[in-house]
């Protein structure tokens, strides 16, 4: 019988104000503007403070954090790193740390078998005749940095990243692969590794959003070996079934991810997935929503716009009826970013948008109101001291 350690969270505001006296000279500021559809409504507060609250030195959310409720109703708050935990309550008020490991990295030598570095990277919950079933699509980085074969020994040099497929059948509590390494690839290049030769692949899913009797992901997709980056989208109608998902090309979800490794003539065939309105969302991904207000797609994501004077960095949103032709993204929350940062200044990634009273059991949706989560990298990207922080949001629709 597992021995579960649990660490209590106080959403007071004694703990939000733990890391208040961090000398950031540079805090966020909500972008202002009057006929914004979606806006910040509230001060920030923190729901994860890694000084009190961890487990372990590396338990932080290192991505955006995911939301699904249990069959009991509890909340799952799940907070991806190479070793995944979660926070569970009755509500968003009341979350508990677990220090249970959800999924821990495989750490499998060869790049082959797409199952080294992983991250819990989207959830999707559901019950049927054969339980309480979370899927999950997980960010495998291969670290080719820590084996010979990089000889630069440079962690980005040598970084090459897919998406695999995980389920867990005990309504979250723990992970594995049902169907085994490397079937389990979701999405790749049709390129294989390539040490130091640059960061490539396919990276970090957003949530899973159903649809229309699909299940769409957007992804951030790094070409090789031009290294551009730009925001794909694919779809599902089987969760279960890794090999099923298509992407964008432009005309349709035709696309067919390839394994380099295996699949000779469908890799010759593949292309990399077709930019989604490159010109409006840039490399925004992390998350989307549907909006019961505007009756529109919300999708939140780290970005810039040089085409604004002066050029906010930071959180940002779009909205869109279809997911696929999007608005001109604008200006959510201005933060600073790990690459404008100068030394051990706080930094802010991972934005992901969460509407605590959802009807929908995976928070596909949202209102009127809703939080923006994120993480907050106290003393810049080298250092562990990270926290979660949420801010409240307004949501409504032009008069």
């Amino acid at each position: 019988m597992r021995l579960i350690l649990i660490c209590l969270v106080s959403m007071s505001l004694s703990q939000a104000a733990s890391h208040a006296a961090l000398a950031d000279a540079d805090p966020p500021r909500p972008f202002v503007d009057a006929e914004a559809a979606v806006q910040i409504s509230g001060p920030a507060e923190v729901v994860f403070d890694w000084t009190v609250d961890r487990c372990a030195d590396h338990h932080f959310a290192d991505l955006p954090v995911r939301a699904f409720r249990g069959a009991d109703g509890a909340v799952n708050l799940i907070l991806g790193h190479h070793v995944t935990r979660r926070m569970v309550g009755p509500d968003f008020g009341t979350l508990s740390v677990e220090c249970d490991i959800l999924l821990a990295s495989t750490s499998a030598r060869d790049p082959e078998q797409f199952a080294n570095t992983e991250w819990i990277a989207a959830t999707y919950a559901t019950t049927n005749g054969d339980g309480d079933i979370v899927h999950a699509l997980i960010h495998n980085e291969y670290q080719g940095n820590r084996y010979p074969e990089c000889r630069t020994a440079d962690y980005f040099r040598c970084w090459y990243n897919t998406i695999t497929y995980a389920r867990s059948n005990d309504g979250g509590a723990s992970f594995g692969y049902p169907i085994a390494p490397p079937q389990h690839l979701v999405a790749s290049l049709p390129e294989p590794y390539r040490p130091d030769e640059g960061i490539f692949g396919a990276f970090s899913p957003s949530n899973i959003l159903s649809h229309d009797g699909h299940f769409y992901v957007f992804l951030k997709v790094q070409t090789y070996p031009l290294e551009t980056q730009h925001t794909c989208l694919m779809r599902t109608d089987t969760l279960g079934d890794p090999d099923s998902w298509r992407f964008w090309d432009g005309a349709g979800f035709n696309g067919l991810f390839a394994d380099p490794y295996r699949d000779d003539l469908r890799a010759m065939r593949a292309t990399t997935c077709t930019p989604v309105a490159l010109p409006q969302i840039a490399q925004m991904y992390e998350a989307v929503t549907w909006n019961t207000e505007l009756q529109r797609f919300i999708l939140i994501g780290t970005s810039s716009d040089p085409a604004r004077s002066p050029n906010p960095y930071g959180f940002y949103y779009a909205l869109s009826e279809d997911l696929i032709t999007w608005s001109m993204r604008q200006p959510l929350l201005e933060v600073r970013l790990p690459w404008r940062a100068t030394g051990r200044e706080a930094v802010y990634l991972y934005p992901t948008l969460i509407d605590h009273d959802s009807d929908s059991r995976n928070y596909e949706t949202s209102g009127a109101t809703a939080y923006l989560y994120f993480t907050r990298l106290n003393f810049g990207s080298g250092d562990l001291d990270r926290d979660l922080i949420r801010m409240p949001v307004s949501i409504r629709a032009n008069e």
